[in-house]
């Protein structure tokens, strides 16, 4: 189960893309580094909250499952992508 791990980090990436894609929004930009900006966003906006829905509950399916165990998952890694997507959630909808 070394893919979910993977899985996790990604989005682990892509939910912190979205964080300094929301600070982006609400502070002043002088669009020096546009080039990074826009893979950003796209990370961030476009690929975050799918991917962190469906990596969560996928992660808490397997678990209830017993297909997957806590000790080869990083649980805060878990932990983090759930509260993220928390914030997600509320702040889209």
């Amino acid at each position: 189960m070394r893919w979910i791990r993977f899985v996790l980090k990604f989005t682990f990436i892509c939910n912190l893309c979205f964080i300094l894609g929301q600070l982006l929004r609400i502070t002043t930009y002088d669009h020096r580094l546009d080039v990074m900006v826009e893979h950003i966003l796209v990370l961030g906006v476009g690929v975050a909250l799918p991917l962190n829905l469906v990596v969560c509950l996928l992660t808490v399916v397997l678990l209830g499952l017993k297909k997957i165990q806590w000790k080869p998952l990083p649980p805060w890694l878990f932990l983090c992508n759930a509260g993220i997507l928390i914030f997600q959630l509320i702040f889209t909808y």
